[in-house]
C-alpha cells in the first residue's frame, strides 16, 4: 500500500490505541460528511449513549468506504466531536474496535453541541484508497 505512517504512538488520553502523528499516502481520496449515530432513514441509534452512537457512526463510515471501493484500513484521519468530555472513553472504545490496527491520525474536539441536540458524537473521516487496489479501474 502506498502509505507511510510517521511516528506511531500510544495515546494516553482514553482507551489505549496506537495512532500516527502523520500519514503520507498516494491514491484516490475519499472525503465524507461527519457521521453520526443514525441509520440511513435518520433513526437515532443509542439515545443518551455516546458509545452506541459512535458505534453506528463507525458502521456508517465502513459502509461509505466499501461503497467507495475501499475499507476502514484506508482511513487516514478521523476528527471526533463529542458534546461532553466524559463521553470520550465510550466513544474511543467503539472507535478502537472498528479501527483496530489501522493507526490513523485522530483529533478529538469537545463541542457545545451538534446539529441535533440528541446527537452526542460526530465522526469525520478522510481516507486514501491505494490506486493499485481500485476495483473500478
Amino acid at each position: 500500500m502506498a502509505r507511510t505512517h510517521i511516528h506511531k504512538y500510544q495515546t494516553r488520553y482514553h482507551a489505549q490505541a496506537t495512532y500516527s502523528k502523520a500519514i503520507r499516502a498516494r491514491g484516490d481520496f475519499v472525503f465524507m460528511q461527519g457521521q453520526v449515530g443514525t441509520l440511513l432513514d435518520g433513526t437515532l441509534i443509542g439515545e443518551d449513549d455516546p458509545g452506541a452512537q459512535a458505534d453506528q457512526a463507525c458502521r456508517n463510515i465502513q459502509r461509505w468506504m466499501e461503497e467507495a471501493g475501499g475499507s476502514l484500513a484506508d482511513v487516514c484521519k478521523l476528527t471526533v466531536y463529542v458534546t461532553d468530555i466524559s463521553y470520550r472513553p465510550a466513544v474511543y472504545e467503539a472507535i478502537n474496535r472498528w479501527f483496530e490496527g489501522v493507526h490513523h491520525c485522530s483529533t478529538g474536539v469537545v463541542v457545545q453541541g451538534l446539529a441535533d441536540p440528541s446527537l452526542l458524537v460526530e465522526i469525520d473521516a478522510m481516507a486514501v484508497i491505494d490506486e493499485d487496489t481500485d476495483e473500478s479501474a
